[in-house]
This record gives structure tokens, C-alpha cells and sequence, in this order.
């Protein structure tokens, strides 16, 4: 600043209502520190002024991020070392215009306010309020509570703008806890605000209770008292607690009664063999400040001792030029450091996670089109570990045939329209090792509070090997069972010929093994048929003729077949009349003999299966198959529908199959337009429905 006005008992008034209208009490007390010494001090009245390196040197201690700004170009005419650390700047910034200095800040609200303030001499204050600054060479968006306070001389025109500002990024993970603190602070704020409004409307007789109360320690003390966080102040050099807030004492677990005319030691024993006391005599010895950022410490409470995380200020007070105390600025964080190490934890275990699985992280940002990941992603699309991806580069790695297919995936998950869930299988190959792996994305968007999307996040898994064992096992089926049908064909002739043979003989023994054996022939024509239908449906051969036909005539049918062939369940049919469906009847047939035969393995004998269907509203056809077996675990129903895929419970180790059955299921449904899902608890049973439209 060019000029410096004397701080007065106008600027003393000032302080006191930037402080009623919710300045931060730490900041304020910082400000007026060498104020409340003098006012403290009964030879000093409202004549003394303070020179204007005083000022600064009460701004420049401030732990609290301070800056003074004049002109309609705002020129830096002071900033203290939290408020350069908070730009990322050194002290080269001062004496410059803000844009120069911060060119980061173009495009940004900050100039237009600042210049309003000015012209208008009106304060500007905002909570959480977003920045984008460089720091150590990036762009850094963080989050900001910040002040610009207009000061004015006696004609009401602006002479400077004094900046107050905190970094409030990491509260934001804890809004729920801050929310209810900051309603706290408002209401407070309100009542205070009122308070003066009151005191206002009595002009003179204000003017003159104002200046009383300046000079009052009482009213001092009242200001102390209602602060939202702890503030004791300790006399001489045996630290004498002479005040103590609610705040504090909360913190301390104390009362009033106890603490107030002890000395600081004396008064609070649990302190021994802590390091707090030794800071107490250092400070008041030295006279420099000690700020601790959350240090742990024991604190009393109810008949034992508590651990707290806290942060702390012990700043020296100053009286006629000699240190006559210490003034403790407590807030105590201890949930906020729990939750956040709690929230570090359980991201270190994510990313275990993601190793043992070796899963490729990815980040999408729409707004700037940037493509990021971890080191395995990097590894996969062949990029360096410090490239930053725009999302066109890591395009041009995916395969030409398969590109297009996913830009319409991220543009369709992006969408208003979408669920936001993003799920697809595409090919890349980069330009270092020239390896082409399938991978297999599963991700979700992340909106702001308007519905707008921030990122697609999610998770990439290599799952080429998976595919080529997948199609190896395709490979030996479609082989295999092509060589199996025709002798199977054969044997199944001959034992039919041999029913037909035995059919007048009285040795029904031989008829009861002819009868299994043929069944068990036909279970192995149908394990045959499922491997070719795979086979099909891979190659695109599968095809579905639908006909127009009544169900309940199918329905009935496979009644008799299952009530005839199988004696060891108890099978109960529910009909529910004619409705005609145009479908693939074989295939539906399948189905449905496929989940009954499913509920038959997987259920102890004697036990009942329930096999039924009914109309859903003009337009679907339901048909459920409940068990009373062993169930399906959450996990397993997630995959229950994949190829080759089996449950992994125990106690289905001794069932046989290939887990191929509810695969093939999904997909002849899912042919028809249909739907089909499972439904288990574990050891109560199981309910697989599917959903066919009646066209």
C-alpha cells in the first residue's frame, strides 16, 4: 500500500463487525490480537494508533491465508505466507495487478467480485466455492471458504480489500458432520448479526456503547465464549488459565470450577509426559507462535483418559512490548481424521484388489475429454506411465472394427437417457508389443447435483486367454459331439429293439434296465444337443421358427412326460388355460425341460417342484420352476448365467454337468425378446422365472 490510514477505534468497530457477520474466530483473533493487548492494558485509550508495519506484522503472523488488494486492477498490495502457499506463488506477487500474478485465475469469477466489492463497498463472502490454481506446474481445482471485505474511509470510499481465505477441499468428504457445525455458525452468526442491527438503530447512544465495550475485557470474554471452537487464554509464566470457552472445556473435559485461576500444569495433571506444557513455556519464552496440525494427545475423560486428534494454535500475547501470556486455539478433528484414515484404508484395499485381480483403472472426464488410468492400463494401450490420454488417443488404439462400437458406448452411457452403467468387450492393439488382447469394460457414470455427467469411471479386465480356452472347449464339444450322434443314434435303435423284443417276456428286470438305459441315452442325446446348440449360437446357425401355438397344450404335454419318466420329486403342475403364443416350441420346450431338470439335481428327494405359468398383464407370458434344494449363493446367481459357469457351493460338487444348461436358457429367451432371472436363498430353495411376449 502507498499510504497507510491509522488504525483507529473506527477500525477497531470494523473488526468487530467483520467478525459478527462470520469472519473465522481464529483469523479475527489473529487480526486483533495486538488490539486486545492494547485495550487490556488501562494507560492506553482510543487516542493510541498503531504504525503501519504493526498492521502487517499482525497480518503477516496470521496462520490463516490473508491478502490486501487496492485499485481497480487489484493490485497485491499484501499477501502473509498462507495466502502465497495457498496460490502457489512466492512473495514476487505482491506488488503486482492479481491477473498478472495469478493468470490462472482468467476465465474465473474472482476479478469480476473483487471489482464489485471495490465499486460497491459491500462485502462478498462464499463457502466452498471452486478455484482452479497452479501449483508445482499443475492445475489444481480446490475448494474455498473466502471474504472480500471492502474497508472504507470516513466518505465511504473504498481504500483497500482485505481477503481472507481457507482451503476447504478435504471437508467436503465430510459434509454431513461440517453441514451440521456450519448451521451451528449460522445461527450464531443471525443472532449476532441481529444483536447489532439492534444496537445500530440507537445512533448515538450505539456509537457511544460501542466504545465502552471496546475497552471492556467483559465484552472481550463474551465474544471468546460464543466461539465455535476452543479458545483459553493463560497469564504469566505459570500459564494461569484466565479464560476458557465452552469449547475448550468440552474438549478438555472439564469444568470452569476446575481450570480458571490454576496454573495451565497444575490444572490439567493428564498432561504429564505430553509435550503440550513444554510448547507453553517455549512459546511464552521465545515469543514465536507453535501451530500443530492434527496431533494426537490424551484428554480427560469421565474418571480416564481419551485420545483426541486436534489442531492446535499457541499464540504468544504481547503486552507493552513483553509477552504476558499464551492464547490456546483448540478445534478438535478426531471424527473428520478417523473417517478420512478410514476412507485412506479402504482405497489401499481397493487397489490390493485390483492387483490380485489384475485389473486396468480407467477415468474419463467428458468436460476435457481426458483418458486416464493405472500402470496396467498404460501397459495395455502401450503409453508411458506420465502421458496424459486424451480420449482420441486411446481410441486409436481399439481395433477399427471394434471403435465405433465403443465411442456409441461411452456416448450412450454418457447420455440422459442412460442408467449410466457401461459394460462392452472390444479388441486393442498398441504399437509397442503388437499383442491383441480382448478386453472387457465395466464401468459408471458419475453425475454432478445438477444430473450432469463428472466422469466414467471403471475397471478393465484382459480376457483374451478366458475367450481362446472358451472357444477351445467350443471347438472339442462341436468335434466331440458331432462324432458321438451317430453311434449314439445307433445304440438308442438297438435298445428300443430290444424293448420291443422283451415286451411279451415276463423278466421284467430286463425291461426296468432296457428303460434306464434308453433314458439314459436320451440324457445323453440332449447333453449332445445343448454342446451343438453352443456351437450354433456361436457361429450364428442357431436359428428360432417361431409358430403360433397354445401353450397349455405344451405345458400339458411335458407334464405327462415328467410325471411319467421322473418317480423321486413330487411335481406340481398349475395351468393357467389356452394362450397362444408365437414362439419356437421345440426351444421353449427345452427350457423349460431344462429347468426342471436343473430343480430335480439340485433338490433332495422327496421334496416338491412347482411348475407353472400365467398371463402378465395383455402382453407376457410367465413361467416359473421352484425348487425346496440347496439354493444359490448372491455370488453365484451374479454369473449363474454364463457359459461353462458352475456353482461353487459344496454341496453341488457331486452334481454333474458342464454349465452350459442355464446358458443356453438365457440365450433362447433372450431370442424371443424374452427375460429370465433367478430367485434363491441358501437351503430354502430356488425359483428360476422367465418372461416371453405374446405377440
Amino acid at each position: 500500500m502507498q499510504n497507510y490510514n491509522p488504525l483507529t477505534t473506527e477500525h477497531v468497530v470494523s473488526y468487530i463487525n467483520m467478525m459478527r457477520k462470520g469472519t473465522k474466530v481464529a483469523v479475527v483473533i489473529d487480526l486483533l490480537l495486538p488490539i486486545f493487548v492494547i485495550f487490556m492494558t488501562p494507560e492506553h485509550s482510543t487516542d493510541n494508533i498503531f504504525s503501519p508495519d504493526l498492521i502487517i506484522q499482525a497480518l503477516a503472523s496470521s496462520p490463516a491465508p490473508t491478502a490486501i488488494y487496492s485499485g481497480e486492477n487489484m493490485i497485491i498490495r499484501f499477501a502473509n505466507e498462507g495466502m502465497l502457499a495457498l496460490w502457489g506463488k512466492d512473495s514476487s506477487a505482491i506488488g503486482k495487478p492479481l491477473m498478472e500474478a495469478i493468470p490462472e485465475l482468467e476465465g474465473q469469477p474472482f476479478l469480476g467480485l473483487l471489482q464489485q466489492v471495490w465499486r460497491s463497498g459491500k462485502t462478498y463472502s462464499i463457502s466452498e466455492a471452486p478455484a482452479k490454481l497452479i501449483k508445482n506446474g499443475q492445475e489444481m481445482l480446490d475448494y474455498f471458504d473466502y471474504e472480500y471485505k471492502a474497508l472504507t474511509d470516513q466518505n465511504n470510499k473504498t481504500w483497500c480489500i482485505l481477503n481472507t481465505a481457507l482451503n476447504v477441499t478435504s471437508r467436503r468428504e465430510f459434509l454431513q458432520q461440517i453441514r451440521e457445525k456450519e448451521e451451528r455458525e449460522h445461527a450464531l452468526n443471525e443472532e449476532m448479526a441481529a444483536t447489532l442491527e439492534e444496537l445500530t438503530s440507537t445512533n448515538e447512544e450505539l456509537s457511544d456503547s460501542i466504545k465502552q465495550l471496546a475497552h471492556s475485557r467483559e465484552y472481550i470474554r463474551t465474544i471468546i465464549e460464543q466461539a465455535p471452537v476452543g479458545i483459553a487464554m493463560l497469564k504469566g509464566p505459570d500459564h494461569i488459565i484466565e479464560i476458557a470457552n465452552p469449547a475448550i472445556l468440552s474438549i478438555w473435559g472439564r469444568k470452569e470450577s476446575e481450570l480458571v485461576g490454576f496454573p495451565h500444569e497444575e490444572a490439567r495433571p493428564e498432561l504429564q509426559g505430553q509435550p503440550v506444557n513444554k510448547w507453553l513455556r517455549e512459546v511464552y519464552n521465545s515469543g514465536k507462535p507453535k501451530i500443530n496440525n492434527e496431533f494426537t494427545v490424551r484428554l480427560r475423560h469421565n474418571d480416564g483418559l481419551r485420545e483426541a486428534i486436534v489442531n492446535s494454535i499457541y499464540q504468544p500475547i504481547f503486552s507493552e512490548g513483553t509477552i504476558s501470556g499464551v492464547l490456546i486455539i483448540l478445534e478438535e478433528i478426531t471424527q473428520q481424521v478417523l473417517e478420512r484414515r478410514k476412507s485412506q484404508n479402504d482405497q489401499q484395499m481397493l487397489a490390493l484388489a485390483i492387483d490380485a485381480g489384475a485389473l486396468a483403472t480407467f477415468y474419463y472426464q467428458p468436460a476435457t475429454n481426458l483418458f486416464s488410468g493405472n500402470s496396467l492400463l498404460n501397459n495395455w494401450f502401450g503409453l508411458s506411465s506420465e502421458e496424459n490420454l486424451d480420449l482420441s488417443i486411446a481410441l486409436q488404439v481399439i481395433l477399427p472394427e471394434d471403435r465405433n462400437r465403443v465411442i456409441n458406448a461411452i456416448t450412450n452411457a454418457l447420455s440422459k437417457e442412460s442408467d449410466g452403467h457401461y459394460f462392452i468387450e472390444y479388441r486393442i492393439q498398441n504399437n509397442t508389443d503388437k499383442k491383441i488382447r480382448l478386453l472387457q469394460a465395466n464401468g459408471r457414470v458419475f453425475y454432478d447435483s445438477q444430473g450432469n455427467p463428472l466422469s466414467l469411471n471403471g475397471t478393465l479386465r484382459d480376457i483374451t486367454e478366458q475367450k481362446k480356452e472358451e472357444q477351445r472347449k467350443d471347438d472339442f464339444m462341436g468335434m466331440v459331439s458331432h462324432e458321438l450322434k451317430t453311434p449314439l443314434t445307433s445304440l438308442k435303435a438297438y435298445l428300443q429293439l430290444l424293448q420291443r423284443t422283451k415286451a411279451n417276456e415276463e423278466n421284467s428286470r430286463h425291461q426296468i434296465m432296457l428303460e434306464k438305459s434308453v433314458k439314459q441315452v436320451d440324457y445323453m442325446n440332449n447333453m449332445i444337443n445343448g454342446f451343438l446348440n453352443v456351437s450354433r449360437l456361436d457361429s450364428g446357425q442357431m436359428h428360432i421358427e417361431k409358430t403360433v401355438f397354445d401353450f397349455q397344450s405344451l405345458f400339458a404335454e411335458i407334464e405327462h412326460e415328467i410325471l411319467s419318466t421322473n418317480h423321486s420329486r413330487s411335481f406340481i403342475f398349475r395351468a393357467s388355460g389356452q394362450i397362444l403364443i408365437n414362439a419356437d416350441r421345440d426351444k421353449i420346450s427345452q427350457v423349460i425341460h431344462n429347468l426342471i431338470g436343473n430343480a430335480i439335481k439340485y433338490s433332495p428327494v422327496n421334496t416338491s417342484v412347482i411348475i407353472e405359468y400365467a398371463a402378465i398383464g395383455q402382453n407376457s407370458l410367465q413361467v416359473t420352476v421352484t425348487d425346496h434344494g440347496i439354493g444359490i449363493s448372491e455370488e453365484d446367481q451374479q454369473r449363474i448365467f454364463e457359459r461353462y459357469y458352475r456353482v461353487k457351493d459344496i454341496n453341488s460338487r457331486t452334481t454333474s454337468g458342464f454349465g452350459i444348461g442355464l446358458y443356453l436358457c438365457k440365450e433362447i429367451i433372450d431370442l424371443h425378446n424374452g427375460t429370465i432371472e433367478v430367485q434363491s436363498s441358501k437351503m430354502e430353495g430356488t425359483t428360476f422365472a422367465f418372461v416371453l411376449p405374446i405377440e
